[in-house]
């Protein structure tokens, strides 16, 4: 896709982080704006600032965890706007950290619902019209944990390592298809978003909130306040859009990482620590 002007983005998780940079990047091309997200103050305030900077707006309520909430998203872009153009299934959680063997089945399902189930309500949701059209982009937000495994963080891994996946089929089902739409899998490593605050949106119907303010969440704060802007990876992921990259790095060092695990493919032996920073 090589013009934006007057084409329409969706973004879940698009007031704060990764999605509000989106949003902000694609405003700025002149795209009109469909954004989605649990927290509604948040939404609210997220919308207004880019209404503010002169961007087209609707902002729409959405837990992505619930498949006809996606549902009923896309009814109210397509009542909007007609159609869609870009379709960013952003939304998630850092998910339940701690061992893999003591992580709470509630830990596993909350993580599962909003980073795995999100995305796939997003595709089945959004892909038809997009499909119908002709036309369109996919951004599926994963993580360089889809690509790498890491101690402490199972749950997320398992989900992003599936998103992953998932978007390959998708990218290679669209392409035997020629059906027009093109996908990106956004791998980024720790970028200053609030993920390590994730656990402001434990649901209250899986029981008490596991996600102590810990060391292990101190430390993932400190990686995180390290990372890059999420306003610069937004511009990644526009030239990824426009020149239809699947695979969008957040730093070009973090080829090392995948071409280490490929090794211990290749060569059966034991995974070696990821390279988190």
């Amino acid at each position: 896709m090589e013009q934006f002007t007057g084409k329409v983005a969706v973004i879940t998780g698009g007031a704060s982080g990764i999605g509000f940079s989106l949003a902000k990047t694609f405003a700025a091309q002149g795209m009109h704006l469909v954004l989605a997200d649990l927290e509604a103050p948040a939404l609210e305030t997220a919308a207004a600032q880019l209404r503010a900077d002169g961007a087209d707006v609707l902002e729409f309520h959405c837990d992505v965890a619930d498949a006809a909430a996606v549902d009923a998203l896309a009814a109210a872009t397509f009542e909007r706007f007609g159609t869609a153009h870009i379709v960013c299934n952003n939304a998630g959680v850092g998910g339940a950290p701690g061992l893999t063997w003591e992580v709470s089945l509630e830990g596993w399902e909350w993580t599962f619902a909003a980073n795995l189930h999100g995305v796939i309500h997003g595709i089945r949701s959004f892909a038809p019209k997009l499909i119908s059209q002709g036309e369109g982009h996919i951004v599926n937000t994963a993580s360089l944990a889809g690509l790498k495994g890491a101690p402490f963080m199972s749950a997320y891994v398992a989900t992003k390592h599936a998103v992953v996946g998932i978007s390959e089929c998708l990218a290679l089902e669209l392409a035997m298809t020629n059906a027009g739409v093109g996908v990106s899998v956004l791998c980024p490593g720790f970028l200053r978003t609030r993920i390590a605050e994730s656990g402001r949106l434990w649901p209250d119907h899986l029981g008490p909130n596991p996600m102590p303010e810990d060391s292990a969440a101190s430390f993932i704060r400190d990686l995180v306040d390290g990372g890059k802007e999420p306003d610069w990876y937004a511009g990644e992921v526009l030239d990824a859009i426009r020149t239809n990259r699947f695979f969008v790095l957040s730093d070009p060092a973090h080829a090392a990482a995948i071409s280490a695990r490929h090794q211990e493919a290749v060569g059966g032996t034991q995974p070696t620590m990821m390279n988190l920073a």
